[in-house]
């Protein structure tokens, strides 16, 4: 029993060897000024070797980052580490560090467990505030469920546990039996020692997809928006169960449901992206009632472990991009079959920007950029849901687009000059058109402003507010209009490609 209970120990610091603590220095941009950049800061986080040479680690450890450095674990040198892999979405990365010495004492890579029972004690590894040194804390696990990760709000498949997981403590192992059982990384808000870690199948999602393509491409999406079928009359008006029924034996009972739910399993479909492969299959009405040969109950989900559900997103995530699916389905009483092919999410407003800065285009000193959720953030305050207008919200939580590249292009602000007088309150409005062309995204607004050769340029805002600028005194103005708010730039670099060369001669000519 000693000598178990010793060679237990020694795994322990093995494992302990192989945590790392990480560095991070970044510098965020400021979206709703895009212009410019807010000031460095620095974080730290915990991480560990998941593979030979590679780290990993959270996501939001590393955001925006611009140096990253790692000190192991009894070490006091930090290493300046190279970001391989980023998975924003499942706050995941791969890091590795190219100088030699880093591995030169032998690092193990821990292997991964799977997905810990309810009541299992685990510990969790990791390098939180409050020192320097590595920190154990134990815990034990009291739920396994799907829910949304708070760094990009994506629903995916986690494991609460009764550990802290202070700052800090992101990225470090949850080991049970020596083996890598989740990765912490967030906690509960207004709650005493509730975390969450994410689990193993996740990790191995991670991992596989850079394996086989070499990158990360992201997870997967039914593009389907639905509801639970728990009322009878909507069961009945679905034709998922009948006003009488004959009298039938148990092993039937179990109806179209499934796994004991009783009859008229499945969801309602209210709407099908349109950009989706799912859209050939799938219209609104439909009841989806399997995902790929697993039975949906009326409340959204399947059976994950003996006891236990979670809901059927966690299949569909659980595929990589590309991968085909067959969906089970009844149209009007009658069952069909058909095959999906699965892909990522295009959304009209994109719910994170990390790693990523914003476009923008200022004329005539109208400042237009794209609609994100970090956008709204930085306008309105982390309660931008409860303060922002009630139709950029609705652009943000339910706008579906129609074409790949579709964006909710806005008028940030009004730079006050001459040339725009009368439109300066105008702020944080949709442009719809410009000169009754219909504006899809910023590429083309750009195209559009600076290609025309009009005497007056009109854009249609929502709220049927209108803009008319004098061209010739938007082109004056122009340089004018920068240097008084210091904006270095008058577009994005990304956007610089699209602007006319007409544009730029004109700003020339008047500047000479």
């Amino acid at each position: 029993h000693n000598h178990t209970e010793q060679q237990s120990k020694q795994l322990f610091k093995t494992i302990l060897k192989s945590v790392v603590k990480i560095y991070c220095t970044y510098t965020e941009p400021h979206f709703a000024l895009p212009w410019q950049m807010k000031r460095q800061d620095s974080s730290t986080s915990s991480g560990f070797i998941v593979q030979p040479k590679r780290i990993m680690g959270n996501a939001h450890g590393i955001a925006f980052h611009s140096v990253v450095r790692v000190r192991r674990h009894g070490c006091s040198k930090k290493f300046i580490a190279r970001v391989l892999h980023v998975g924003h979405e499942c706050d995941l990365c791969l890091l590795t560090v190219d100088d030699p010495e880093f591995w030169t004492d032998y690092l193990n890579p821990l292997p991964l467990g799977e997905v810990p029972q309810l009541q299992d004690a685990i510990n969790v590894v990791g390098y939180p505030t409050g020192g320097d040194n590595v920190s154990v804390s134990q815990g034990i696990v009291s739920r396994v469920g799907v829910g949304k990760y708070s760094h990009t709000d994506q629903p995916l498949l986690a494991v609460q546990i009764d550990a802290a997981i202070n700052a800090g403590n992101s990225g470090g192992p949850a080991v049970k039996s020596n083996k890598v059982v989740g990765v912490a990384f967030e906690t509960l808000d207004d709650a005493e020692n509730i975390g969450y870690i994410i689990p193993t199948p996740v990790i191995r999602h991670f991992l596989t997809d850079i394996e086989r393509h070499n990158d990360y491409r992201g997870l997967c999406t039914l593009g389907v928006h639905w509801q639970t079928i728990e009322n009878k009359g909507m069961k009945l008006a679905l034709k998922l169960e009948t006003r009488k029924k004959k009298r039938t034996t148990k092993k039937n009972q179990r109806g179209r449901g499934g796994h004991g739910e009783g009859g008229g399993g499945g969801v309602l479909v209210r709407k099908v992206d349109p950009l989706a492969d799912t859209s050939r299959v799938l219209k609104p009405n439909d009841v989806l009632m399997e995902f790929d040969g697993q039975r949906i109950a009326s409340d959204g989900t399947v059976v994950f472990r003996e006891g236990e559900r979670v809901d059927f997103s966690y299949l569909v995530t659980s595929k990589y991009v590309g991968d085909t699916a067959s969906v089970t389905y009844m149209r009007d009483g009658s069952l069909k079959k058909g095959t999906v092919t699965l892909q990522t999410n295009i959304p009209l407003v994109k719910t994170h920007m990390y790693d990523q800065k914003t476009s923008y285009f200022i004329y005539g000193g109208l400042v237009f950029t794209a609609l994100s959720y970090p956008y709204l953030e930085a306008e309105y305050g982390k309660k931008w849901d409860k303060k922002a207008p009630i139709k950029l919200c609705d652009y943000a939580f339910f706008g579906i687009p129609k074409k790949k590249d579709e964006q909710v292009v806005i008028l940030n602000q009004v730079l006050i000059s001459d040339v725009n007088i009368g439109y300066e309150t105008f702020s944080n409005l949709r442009l719809y058109k410009i000169n009754d062309r219909k504006i899809i995204n910023m590429k083309q607004l750009v195209k559009v402003l600076t290609s025309y050769s009009g005497e007056f340029v009109r854009l249609h805002l929502e709220q049927d507010h209108f803009i008319v600028l004098d061209c010739k005194e938007a082109h004056e103005t122009h340089s004018t209009i920068l240097s008084q708010n210091n904006i270095p730039r008058d577009v994005s670099l990304d956007l610089e490609p699209h602007v006319a060369a007409r544009f730029r001669k004109a700003i020339r000519d008047c500047t000479t």
